[in-house]
């Protein structure tokens, strides 16, 4: 679904406005005066899984998200654009990150932002529910609208990543598409989690980090037990639990919303995975700390907008059914004949 250039796109300026805000949330665009007429874009978009990717070319644009819209409708999307050509400049919490080709920024669509594209841009989007991205809110909230060098740490993974996927030509799809999804969103987070780890706030201690780290990896390794709480995983660390929920506040997180999300994340993709298809969503809960289906059904519900059983339906719809015609002369044995003038 790759472009050339803006050029071989063929929307006017009325229907690419119309086609952002279809493919991605409600948007406000403006062209410059002079370019109106002359003005041509393209948006090519695919799912993969619960992320949404979309290539979008144009001559030059502003691209508004407003507080008006916003109360329109607010779904909760974080937006991460790889720049592939062109440029452009994102604001949003006063911050503005100018992007060149090869760069990176993530955005908040439940926040305002406008973003200044230069002529002849092309960029690459991921859109994908914020819940997934497990890294504190507080923090993610610093780090919108700042430039990402895409040659660099872990986000020099995203680039290859991103291109293959917008060059998808529709082949790949089903779970093989939801697990590449899962991959980006993956790839997203441990570059920003790389990028938290860098700028940690004063006073935050390399004995804290590494006690963060650990708990980390205590918890994943723990999920499945549902009795997992901060207790036991002060105890284990040797700790307080009073220190242990002071270093992940610290962090604007607690330790019981972690377990929490990292829970329903486990369950998400064994709902998604045609191997499971036949294990019941209550099993399922069960493997990853949720005894109880009916609290499991409304924080999965809670979190991801749908009930467990019909983000698997969605995911995994039931396979057909089989057409062979039933053999009823093989499958009915005859009635005995009656016997006439029988008594």
């Amino acid at each position: 679904m790759t472009f050339t250039s803006p050029g071989s796109a063929h929307h006017t300026f009325d229907e690419w406005e119309s086609e952002i805000c279809q493919t991605f949330v409600p948007l406000h665009a403006r062209p410059p005066r002079e370019s109106v007429r002359r003005f041509r874009g393209g948006v090519e978009a695919k799912d993969f899984g619960t992320v949404m990717l979309a290539e979008v070319v144009a001559s030059t644009a502003v691209v508004e998200r407003t507080p008006r819209l916003i109360r329109r409708d607010d779904p909760e999307f974080y937006k991460f654009g790889l720049q592939v050509s062109g440029s452009c400049v994102i604001q949003q919490n006063g911050r503005e990150a100018a992007l060149g080709p090869g760069d990176f920024a993530i955005y908040d669509t439940s926040r305002p932002y406008r973003i200044s594209f230069g002529d002849e841009f092309r960029m690459i989007i991921a859109m994908f529910p914020r819940v997934l991205v497990q890294l504190p809110a507080a923090r993610m909230d610093g780090l919108t609208a700042v430039r990402l060098s895409g040659d660099q740490g872990l986000a020099s993974l995203l680039t290859p990543l991103m291109r293959g996927l917008s060059a998808d030509t529709g082949s790949t799809g089903g779970v093989i598409a939801a697990h590449l999804g899962d991959a980006v969103v993956d790839l997203v987070t441990a570059a920003f989690a790389q990028q938290l780890s860098a700028t940690l706030p004063e006073g935050s201690t390399a004995g804290h980090r590494a006690l963060v780290a650990q708990v980390y990896r205590f918890i994943d390794e723990n999920l499945p037990d549902p009795d997992l709480c901060s207790t036991q995983i002060a105890a284990a660390h040797f700790v307080s639990v009073r220190l242990l929920q002071k270093v992940f506040e610290a962090g604007g997180e607690s330790v019981t919303s972690i377990i929490r999300q990292r829970r329903l994340e486990r369950c998400r993709r064994d709902l998604v995975d045609p191997a499971l298809r036949d294990r019941p969503i209550s099993t399922l809960g069960a493997r990853w700390g949720f005894p109880d289906a009916a609290h499991f059904s409304r924080l999965f519900r809670s979190t991801f907008g749908v009930s467990p059983r019909d983000y698997r339906q969605a995911a995994v719809p039931d396979p057909p059914r089989s057409t062979t015609p039933l053999n009823l002369a093989s499958a009915v044995e005859p009635a005995p004949l009656a016997v006439q003038g029988a008594h």
